[in-house]
């Protein structure tokens, strides 16, 4: 086995450079640790009683940019943690972090034992891309029972979602979460670099290495588009995976699905929560679709500007040329829940310029603002208007309310 032959590596390279030697994965997973040799520090002695590092420790090795090496790199040692220096060698296949090899520092190494070393984190390198290699072969199958249950034929995913409990790749939850990962289309691709589907499919496979094991499944990548699949109880941390690897993407999740079978379902509610999460004002790159407040409302609207006028007749005229200050003006100002005060200190203007803006507003759309119907349905319509491509696409730049303040009456 792998974990074998990585034990025998870590032994040989400890007894001949007399110190304790570590290999663990790129989630900083221990996957052989030598016996105690030469001096050694409390967090050695607690990653190896906990088979895990601790959130202090590792975010001291992501500062350092350990995951990011390209070839050895020496860590300082640390009073305020307790930890000796190390150097670590990562273990890399074409470029890929598949993990790394760690030897205490204290006393400091020759080149000549650094040699050796690296030596000793090539093989290591070779074992863990064999097992990637291995992991890919097994992970193709379930891809595949992935795929059949976001098929349309109900009998096809009940099968799939039968097989994969049997096969038990996945914890048996109370629940799941299901993701919908895409690149952001404001990312310029940059020129050699990988294409979007390439890229799905790398993230695919740092997710599941950075997750607990049996924690995440992952679905082909298809039309620039990647599903997960994540067991309930491991929610946060393959959240916390997904936040590492997928920082160039839009992700949209559904929580609290309470079996496989729905799967295909909630990757809809999964895929409008990206939607949302790729062009709602303010979101964040990861959106979960129970967490979408007013905006889970317009799911199944048609998000057409004919749409948009049905819930507001007339206010496409917000986006005619000359308009522009008034559908800030009027964001503000529902935003504001109708507070005339807060509304012209936000915008920088007078009281007085304030209500001839929305005066104008009234007129223009044929709204009452002083009508808590007509005020809702325009504040929806304005939320709904962030999700319509017509409106992305007609809508000019939203000028800076300084720059807005400076209009005359």
């Amino acid at each position: 086995m792998v974990e074998d032959r990585l034990q025998f590596i870590v032994e040989q390279l400890a007894e001949r450079l007399e110190r304790s030697v570590v290999i663990d994965d790129s989630a900083l997973r221990l996957l052989a640790v030598s016996a105690q040799l030469g001096r050694v520090d409390q967090s050695r002695i607690d990653a190896v009683l906990q088979r895990r590092t601790s959130h202090r420790i590792r975010a001291f090795i992501t500062a350092q940019g350990v995951q990011r090496a390209r070839g050895p790199v020496r860590i300082p040692r640390n009073d305020e943690l307790g930890t000796l220096p190390r150097l670590v060698i990562p273990l890399l296949d074409q470029g890929l972090h598949l993990g790394s090899l760690w030897l205490i520092d204290d006393p400091v190494l020759t080149p000549d034992q650094v040699g050796v070393a690296l030596a000793h984190a090539e093989e290591a390198s070779r074992l863990l891309s064999d097992r990637v290699a291995q992991d890919s072969q097994e992970m193709e199958g379930v891809r595949r029972l992935v795929d059949n249950l976001l098929r349309p034929d109900p009998r096809v995913h009940e099968r799939a979602a039968e097989s994969i409990r049997e096969l038990d790749v996945i914890e048996d939850a109370p629940s799941y979460v299901v993701a919908v990962v895409r690149a952001r289309r404001t990312h310029p691709v940059r020129a050699g670099g990988p294409s979007a589907l390439t890229d799905l499919r790398r993230l695919a496979g740092e997710v599941r290495r950075r997750a607990p094991r049996r924690a995440v499944l992952c679905g082909t990548p298809r039309d620039v588009e990647l599903v997960l699949i994540a067991s309930g109880t491991q929610r946060e941390s393959v959240l916390g995976a997904l936040r590492r690897s997928a920082r160039e993407h839009i992700v949209g999740t559904r929580s609290g699905v309470d079996c496989l079978e729905r799967v295909r379902e909630a990757r809809e509610d999964a895929r409008y929560a990206a939607d949302v999460c790729g062009v709602a004002a303010g979101s964040a790159g990861m959106s979960d679709w129970c967490e979408l407040g007013a905006y889970s409302a317009f799911q199944h609207l048609d998000r057409s500007l004919s749409g948009l006028e049905r819930l507001c007749p007339g206010i496409s005229a917000l986006w005619d040329s000359g308009n522009e200050m008034y559908e800030c003006t009027v964001r503000s100002y529902l935003g504001h829940g109708g507070n005339v005060q807060k509304t012209a200190a936000d915008l920088h203007i007078h009281r007085t310029t304030l209500y001839w803006r929305l005066t104008n507003v009234e007129r223009a759309l044929g709204v009452d603002l002083s009508s808590g119907d007509d005020r809702l349905r325009l504040h929806m319509a304005l939320l709904f208007a962030e999700l319509v491509p017509q409106v992305a696409r007609i809508k000019p730049a939203t000028p800076h309310p300084v720059a807005a303040a400076s209009t005359t009456v």
